[in-house]
């Protein structure tokens, strides 16, 4: 049984996967930043007030921002570069504070989204829908 992809297949996923890959990975931001929002982001503050972050009442906003922002950016494919790197940061940022244990899930969750955006920001938008 033969696994590997065609070249010509090799070449869809270059082009039409990165699109996907990049409206996927935005998806998750952009839902999660709507989602402190629709929960209440008093609750989200709580979280952070309890991983003793200063000023959480503040930052869960640009939290939001940062999250809508950039990931409402990776979904339309505008300047997927910057949103991208930005993403990086804030997801290395929130792996070096939550979820250092080597049994949390989520440090290995956000390790392979770094990945993801590391070739977002190699690959650019891909071919197909975006704002360019």
């Amino acid at each position: 049984m033969n696994v590997m992809l065609s070249e010509g297949q090799r070449e869809l996923m270059r082009s039409k996967g990165t699109m996907l890959g990049r409206i996927l990975i935005g998806l998750l931001f952009f839902y999660t930043g709507l989602g402190i929002v629709i929960n209440d982001p008093q609750n989200t503050v709580m979280f952070y007030d309890s991983l003793g972050i200063p000023m959480a009442s503040m930052l869960v906003w640009a939290v939001i921002v940062l999250k809508l922002g950039a990931g409402g950016a990776l979904i339309a494919g505008y300047r997927v570069g910057v949103a991208a790197g930005a993403l990086i940061l804030f997801t290395l940022l929130a792996t070096l504070i939550a979820h250092m244990d080597i049994n949390d899930v989520n440090l290995f969750k956000n390790l392979a989204i770094v990945g993801g955006l590391m070739y977002v920001m190699a690959y650019g938008a891909g071919e197909g829908w975006s704002i360019r």
